[in-house]
């Protein structure tokens, strides 16, 4: 039972008849007044422009409720409030199911497999795990796909390198996908290096400039062939051999979008090593997936070709430097753009539809791959977890589905955009081999985490969740749309505002729970107990239906952040200067108890949706 949502409701019957407007629309605007005015208030504005009314009532969630100017107040009857939330209180209280559920697909990380997975990926990651789980909880059926990119020159260059070396197999100690990320680096820094050079043998135009970027990338691949100089060395020579190297990946990418057989099982297997690696490292974050799909095979099963074709007939296809493009701009009208989500005096670029050798881009294959995803779970809503960079291709994608005649997908296609990940001093690059690996995050936050526990002599067992818990919460506490700085000495606080303070809370309030002897009976609370910071937490307690529906309806897993840590602030300052198994007298003992089981519920429940354990000891 939402006893909160009671409350609200009993407000807004009795300002009905009193202001002449609907219940629900009272209803919808009711607020939580900004200071100490009220537990309840409506702004008249919102809902009237009669301000001068005269209103006292008391009923039962409701002890009082008065006009204060242009708001009318009200305030919560604690002692209704804590017997109904109490009476019928459950382990699962707060993760309340939708009314209808939908069939919603999300996609996340996506990560190209020619590298590991690096911080770059990791917001991605853990958004995407978010929310999924945020919205099982709330009871929709959700399928979690990774769209795996093994077409186009990223992996041709890899397997291009791959193949001068002879098609070697992954070494034994060493990660599968970290080993390959190495040769992706060495080979490009190789074709980077000889290309810059041509130039520098056929013109003299930015000369100076020139060198100092052959410069720049010499040092890069000096750091390179540290890390094996056989393969580096091997990889140099077997490479100048090729008159064009270029072409050569071209013959690749033909090849395996074509369909050759011997090229498929090459690069499959590959693909799949680095695809291991993967999940080894996302693990160790309990993040998984119910599809990985393979952009190849959209391409062999003619869905891409399916999409060209419906372009190329397209009354907004043009000839757009040189090849054929859809004008988006001139066949997208203003409610069209409302209902996808383009702003209307946004120009948006031409969706150029092929290279110039004929081959077709990654946003139409993403067109192909967006009606498999609704058309193969028959879903209602697909969520694509993409960085803000992609913000104009994705608005492409929206458009060009509403043009060639998809109008309801390209309504529910949501971007789910965010911002980047940074570490203080450090310039990524997967192309030239610099990059903060997943793994390297994983093991810096795990070190200082360690050597943490140790220092208060806390339970060594609990480690890796106290990481996952770290990482997690640092990555969702900030709004999405802003970027992250990472900075591991903060994330892995125990003190405040980070995942292991609300782990330790937790813990704190399971292990004053197992001290008990016998249940209490809400018959003996002491309701005059429930006073400042007790009454605080009690409404804190009570909001959390709210709170949790509200994060997943409206994609905001950093709202159920906020609201467990004000609620561990609250019940960490309370608990650290009143008694509650100590308390002699029964009926405080009781109401504080029952405070404390509350606590930890909203505190377990809230964590539980976001990916993160909750841990008894610590």
């Amino acid at each position: 039972m939402d006893v909160l949502a009671e409350a609200k409701k009993e407000m807004a019957r009795q300002l009905s008849s009193l202001l002449n407007v609907r219940e629900n629309i009272i209803l919808g605007n009711i607020e939580y007044p900004p200071r100490e005015v009220g537990d309840l208030s409506l702004p008249l504005p919102s809902v009237t422009r009669n301000f001068n009314l005269e209103v006292n009532y008391s009923g039962k969630l409701i002890r009082s409720m008065k006009r204060d100017g242009i708001f009318i107040n009200a305030e919560l009857n604690e002692g209704e409030l804590f017997t109904q939330l109490f009476s019928n209180f459950t382990d699962d209280f707060g993760l309340v199911k939708v009314d209808q559920p939908r069939r919603i697909v999300v996609e996340h990380t996506s990560a190209n497999p020619i590298h590991p997975l690096h911080i770059g990926h990791l917001r991605n990651v853990v958004i995407g795990d978010s929310l999924s789980r945020l919205l099982k909880s709330r009871g929709h059926q959700v399928n979690v796909r990774f769209y795996v990119n093994d077409g186009g020159r990223q992996v041709a260059l890899l397997i291009y390198g791959l193949h001068k070396l002879g098609y070697p197999e992954p070494p034994p100690n060493i990660k599968k996908d970290l080993w390959l990320g190495t040769i992706y680096a060495m080979t490009n820094i190789i074709l980077e290096i000889r290309n810059l050079s041509k130039e520098l043998e056929s013109t003299e135009e930015g000369y100076k400039e020139k060198i100092e970027k052959r410069d720049e990338l010499v040092a890069i691949a000096e750091e390179l062939r540290e890390k094996d100089e056989k393969i580096f060395d091997l990889l140099a020579e077997e490479i100048r051999k090729d008159e064009d190297p270029e072409a050569e990946i071209s013959k690749l990418i033909k090849s395996y979008e074509g369909g050759d057989e011997k090229v498929k099982a090459i690069v499959r297997k590959y693909v799949n090593y680095a695809l291991e690696g993967f999940m080894e490292s996302l693990s160790k974050l309990h993040v998984s997936f119910d599809n990985f799909d393979y952009e190849s095979d959209l391409l062999w099963s003619g869905k891409v070709k399916d999409i060209l074709y419906s372009a190329f007939e397209s009354r907004a296809k043009i000839n757009y430097k040189g090849t054929w493009a859809l004008d988006l701009d001139d066949f997208l009208d203003d409610e069209a753009r409302e209902q996808v989500g383009i702003p209307k005096d946004l120009e948006i670029p031409p969706l150029v539809l092929t290279r110039s050798d004929g081959t077709s881009l990654y946003t139409v294959r993403d067109i192909a791959y967006t009606l498999y995803k609704f058309s193969s779970f028959k879903a209602d809503k697909v969520i694509n977890v993409i960085a803000e960079q992609q913000l104009v291709p994705q608005m492409q994608l929206r458009a060009t589905l509403y043009i060639l005649g998809f109008p309801e997908i390209a309504k529910n296609l949501v971007h789910y955009s965010y911002g980047m990940v940074s570490l203080q001093g450090m310039k990524m690059s997967g192309r030239r081999g610099q990059y903060v690996s997943l793994d390297e995050i994983y093991e810096k936050v795990s070190s200082v985490v360690k050597t943490k526990v140790k220092e208060k002599g806390g339970v060594l067992e609990n480690i890796d969740e106290i990481v996952n818990a770290a990482i997690r919460y640092a990555l969702l506490s900030v709004s999405a749309n802003k970027p992250v700085s990472f900075n591991i000495s903060r994330v892995t606080n125990f003190e405040e505002n980070s995942g292991p303070y609300l782990q330790y809370t937790y813990a704190r309030a399971y292990n004053i729970l197992a001290k008990l002897e016998g249940k209490p009976k809400l018959e003996n609370a002491n309701l005059s107990d429930i006073v400042e910071d007790k009454r605080k937490i009690l409404i804190s307690i009570a909001k959390f239906p709210e709170v949790f529906s509200s994060s997943a309806d409206n994609l905001q897993p950093e709202a159920i952040i906020v609201y467990l840590r004000k609620l561990a602030d609250l019940f960490n300052s309370w608990y650290d200067r009143e008694r509650v198994l100590q308390e002699k007298d029964d009926g405080n003992r009781t109401t504080r108890i029952f405070l404390v089981k509350g606590v930890e519920t909203v505190i377990r429940n809230g964590l539980d949706v976001l990916g993160i354990i909750s841990l008894t000891k610590m």
